[in-house]
């Protein structure tokens, strides 16, 4: 693959995928309640000629875009949700937010789903142009931050065919990683105590605290 032919096309369309990120940034929405995010990526990938399915995975942020046929299939994935109590003016590296403990964006997500729609947009230029076989996809991945959607998505069988997957997020530096990270496994824990008199009867009461930094501090020795 021609890497010039590959830049060209993102700098030809640069003007489109920033106002695509910008209208992102200036919607954020959170884990699992993405609709606009979601929507105005899928919008643009299917006029783009790529067949979208929408609220993949019994998700209904996510979906899948795919354009050409057979193998390799070649998924990009792209996030898009935002934080809670993260607004923030956009040009602006100190804190400014538009609204107090509004939701806005962190870690760049405005961009994880634009840059990789970018890159399914050149790939599938690329192979327009130069012909043969191939998939390229468009994975619209919602709930990156403590939500997991891409666990989900696995689990329903929408990777089972995908030879290989990319995505990428921003940094320091530019590389590539290709490695195995611990699993992410989240539940919610609740805890109830039983009172009593600290003076006369201590040893009939329950402390609820005690419960949760004891659990704390095993569960950190547990991850160590």
């Amino acid at each position: 693959m021609n890497a010039d032919f590959l830049a060209d096309y993102i700098d030809a369309h640069q003007a489109r995928f920033t106002a695509l990120s910008d209208a992102i940034w200036d919607t954020p929405e959170t884990r699992f309640a993405e609709t606009r995010s979601s929507a105005l990526l899928a919008d643009a990938l299917e006029q783009e000629g790529f067949v979208v399915t929408r609220g993949v995975g019994n998700i209904e942020t996510a979906f899948v875009a795919s354009a050409g046929e057979g193998q390799p299939v070649i998924a990009i994935l792209g996030e898009f949700d935002a934080l809670a109590g993260l607004s923030q003016r956009a040009g602006c590296a100190r804190p400014e937010p538009l609204e107090e403990n509004g939701n806005g964006h962190g870690c760049g997500h405005n961009l994880l789903g634009t840059a990789g729609l970018a890159a399914a947009f050149a790939l599938k230029a690329w192979m327009a142009q130069h012909g043969g076989r191939g998939t390229v996809r468009f994975y619209g991945c919602p709930g990156e931050e403590g939500g997991s959607g891409k666990t989900f998505m696995v689990r329903e069988g929408l990777f089972d065919d995908v030879d290989a997957a990319v995505t990428w997020h921003p940094e320091g530096f530019s590389g590539l990683f290709n490695l195995s990270t611990l699993a992410n496994i989240q539940a919610a824990f609740r805890f109830k105590g039983v009172a009593a008199h600290a003076a006369t009867s201590p040893h009939l009461g329950r402390s609820a605290l005690d419960a949760v930094t004891l659990m704390n501090t095993g569960a950190n020795f547990l991850r160590e």
